[in-house]
């Protein structure tokens, strides 16, 4: 039988005309993402970034009271809380702590602006409905919790049909939202345990306002 014999330095002209394929097309899927990702970029029209901080309730800790929460987290024997601001929207966290349900009476819920006005608000379930000012009670069954966000629903609008616009909480936009530092804000959210009604009032205080990158993916 003969034999067939494959001139190695083919083979290795092969195997490094192969691997230069591959870094070219390697590289070209690298450059296709870099532009995909540079033409996905938009100017914000935020130019100016709040920090808040939870000033109301006070936290207790072994007797001894904790300065204003700048993690925005209230905690005590009956539920833990943590709320996320963004422009438009606030995120929160809830969990219920104790052994019994918990609800969240919606309907009761409100957010007073910085010159103290009252709003209602809605939440995830109904926001972008005509339901907004319908928020039902929502249930936390016992040692869970759940994610929701706040809108005040004056700054909700309808444009036309499944069009909607959410205006900011605050001026974030020029010079003049620099006016928003050192103001106050709040958030009361009625909660019910075993038929006691508990009213927590959230107070918020804008700390610093600092200017932030135009430039946002």
């Amino acid at each position: 039988m003969q034999k067939r014999f494959i001139d190695k330095r083919i083979s290795r002209k092969y195997e490094v005309g192969s691997r230069k394929k591959k870094n070219i097309n390697f590289l070209l899927l690298t450059s296709y993402f870099l532009l995909l990702l540079s033409g996905c970029a938009e100017r914000s029209p935020y130019k100016y970034y709040n920090i808040y901080t939870l000033v109301e309730p006070e936290i207790i800790k072994n007797g001894i009271k904790q300065p204003p929460s700048y993690d925005k987290e209230f905690e005590d024997d009956r539920i833990s809380i943590k709320f996320t601001f963004k422009e438009k929207k606030i995120y929160f966290r809830l969990k219920n702590k104790t052994d019994k349900e918990l609800k969240i009476l919606w309907d009761r819920l409100s957010f007073a602006d910085t010159n103290g006005a009252l709003q209602r608000v809605t939440g995830f379930k109904n926001i972008f409905t005509d339901k907004m000012d319908k928020q039902p009670v929502q249930e936390i069954q016992a040692k869970t919790e759940i994610n929701d966000l706040i809108v005040p629903i004056d700054n909700i609008e309808l444009m036309e049909e499944w069009t909607w616009y959410v205006r900011p909480l605050f001026n974030q936009t020029d010079e003049q939202s620099i006016a928003n530092m050192g103001k106050i804000f709040s958030i009361s959210m009625p909660i019910e345990i075993a038929g006691d009604v508990i009213d927590y009032n959230y107070k918020f205080r804008i700390d610093h306002v600092v200017p932030q990158s135009t430039w946002v993916y």
